[in-house]
């Protein structure tokens, strides 16, 4: 995925557009963003429908914890 010249809510609507879904550690990892939940009420607020749920994972020390993951509704 190339999204090097548009801004972060721009690869962030480009990513669920293609039918990816996205956790905050994916979206630092693979679209440079930081403030994950302050992109997402950017993208609500233009009428954009974001679906939300928490889903386990375990994380680097073993212990199994809670993370919201979002894609487009």
């Amino acid at each position: 995925m190339t999204y090097h010249s548009d801004t972060q809510v721009q690869r962030l609507r480009k990513h669920f557009e293609r039918g990816f879904s996205i956790t905050r550690l994916g979206a630092f990892n693979e679209l440079g963003i930081v403030e994950l939940s302050a992109r997402i009420i950017q993208l609500e607020q233009t009428g954009y429908k974001i679906s939300k749920c928490r889903i386990k994972v375990i994380n680097r020390f073993g212990e199994s914890i809670s993370v919201m993951k979002y894609k487009k509704a």
